[in-house]
């Protein structure tokens, strides 16, 4: 068995140098949801749609997940240590879930207040004051969207990606309910407005429910994309001593991700052969993928045993397509 210690000491040290962005990136969705849900909350209190009521309460989930990230960011940050080998970096994923949780929650809300004023419809005041309020929360949100994506995805951060969707997906929401509620003035129809507010939580559970299955799956040490399985397999198809492979097995947990693999030399060889077979694949994968960590296990060649090339879909080959293979 064989692991690769200098990708160890890489993917270490990168991760090292963007803890004080990532946590930077949290506070700075902290600070900016607190003031989106309050601008929001104002426009409800001065006209009384349930759609801005609505739209605050999807805002007010972005609180409660910017305060949840930044907790996560700090203990994903944590080193391994006895009781934790491979580090902390699910904390991450589990405030992901935290935050699909509570947008189902928001939407149960929104539901239930729409419901009511569905059937008890009241007039709305100073439509224009309000979407004034709204429109300003809405472009802050998208630079907090922009912001977050681009630390997410350059700190590989599973959590800032997470947050930054769904405030992507609360500018969508604030977009319909201002042309929603400027229907409301023009037309007088005053049922548009909690029929608005219901739209706006169906949406909402769409998206609750896309982020609690995308990062349970990946809690559950979801296998890497294809195409980085693809640089492994073809590192071990390309060394002329590698006489086949199975077991291929790969998994992240949040920004760490792991590989290992069985690999067949000719039992002729040496000890110290077979390591720089291994020390020539590893070279040649970690090129392509410098913060993966690779465990290769050296089995000799057994003609009619172990003698070939077996691919996770030679295994697996009913495994369905992922949302996370084309959503990163």
């Amino acid at each position: 068995m064989m692991e690769r210690p200098a990708a160890r000491t890489t993917a270490a040290a990168e991760a090292g140098a963007g803890r004080p962005a990532r946590a930077r990136a949290a506070r700075i969705s902290l600070i900016g949801a607190g003031v989106v849900v309050g601008l929001k909350l104002v426009a409800w209190a001065i006209t009384g749609s349930v759609s801005f009521l609505s739209d605050a309460a999807e805002s007010f989930v972005n609180v409660a997940s910017a305060i949840t990230l930044i907790a996560a960011v700090r203990l994903a940050a944590r080193p391994p240590d006895f009781d934790h080998r491979y580090g902390h970096q699910k904390a991450e994923l589990l405030s992901s879930v935290f935050e699909g949780a509570m947008i189902l929650v928001a939407a149960g809300a929104i539901l239930w207040s729409a419901g009511q004023r569905l059937l008890q419809p009241a007039p709305l005041e100073q439509v224009g004051l309000g979407m004034l309020l709204v429109m300003l929360a809405t472009a802050l949100n998208a630079a907090l969207v922009a912001y977050l994506l681009r630390q997410g995805r350059r700190y590989a951060s599973p959590g800032l990606i997470a947050n930054a969707r769904h405030l992507r997906t609360d500018v969508w929401t604030s977009a319909g309910v201002l042309v929603g509620v400027a229907l409301v003035a023009l037309t007088g129809w005053e049922r548009l407005d909690p029929i608005v507010a219901l739209v706006v939580a169906a949406n909402i559970v769409r998206e609750g429910v896309r982020v609690l299955t995308t990062n349970l799956s990946r809690l559950l040490d979801e296998r890497l994309p294809e195409a980085e399985e693809r640089v492994i397999m073809d590192a071990l198809d390309a060394h002329p001593a590698v006489r086949g492979y199975h077991r291929l097995r790969t998994r992240s947990a949040g920004r760490a991700r792991f590989a290992e693999v069985d690999v067949f030399v000719d039992p002729g060889i040496s000890v110290r052969e077979a390591h720089e077979v291994v020390a020539d694949v590893e070279a040649n994968v970690h090129g392509q993928l410098s913060e993966l960590i690779t465990t290769l296990h050296v089995e000799p060649y057994v003609e009619g045993v172990r003698d070939g090339a077996v691919r996770p879909r030679d295994e697996y080959p009913a495994g369905p397509s992922r949302v996370s293979d084309s959503d990163s």
